[in-house]
């Protein structure tokens, strides 16, 4: 379903609305600054790009991670689908590794790949590589099944050669 992208105001009203944390603010706004330049270079590769969507969803990709009480991507999504943005909902909804099982929330279009990648690639504010990131991951989160965040780490890195064309920054 088609639907009206909210504008970046917009974003931040729904932000102050949930009373977000500022530090995950500030890794949203970290996350839409990479998206977008992430988008440049996607774009650069011959694919499109819907920008003001991409812009959105970073911004509100965290939007229920304070007060989740299952998954914050799914939740986020059915929030922001009662709000009437069902499209960011759909990009917001397929961004957490942890529902990669079920095939609805693989992401499949490039702003999807793009908020899911971005949000890995930003740590405590800053861009890291995947491998960085998911050292973090692994500190703070202790996995609980190997394999699994194993496969996490494939996905991502798949995502980046599909995005870049590369992983890592490294040209193969």
């Amino acid at each position: 379903m088609k639907s009206r992208i909210p504008s970046e105001q917009e974003c931040l009203e729904l932000i102050a609305e949930v009373g977000l944390a500022s530090a995950v603010v500030m890794h949203s706004i970290s996350v839409k600054k990479l998206a977008l330049a992430l988008a440049d270079d996607v774009e650069k590769r011959g694919m499109a790009v819907n920008r003001p969507l991409v812009s959105a969803a970073a911004l509100l990709h965290d939007i229920k991670k304070m007060d989740a009480e299952v998954c914050h991507g799914i939740e986020g999504g059915d929030f922001l689908r009662k709000k009437g943005f069902h499209e960011v909902a759909s990009v917001v909804e397929k961004h957490c590794l942890i529902n990669l099982d079920d095939p609805y929330f693989v992401p499949k279009t490039t702003e999807e790949k793009i908020i899911m990648y971005s949000d890995l690639r930003v740590s405590t504010g800053k861009v890291v590589t995947l491998d960085e990131r998911f050292d973090y991951i692994k500190k703070r989160y202790k996995p609980k099944n190997p394999k699994a965040f194993q496969e996490y780490i494939a996905f991502a890195k798949q995502l980046e050669w599909e995005l870049l064309g590369k992983v890592d920054g490294r040209k193969d």
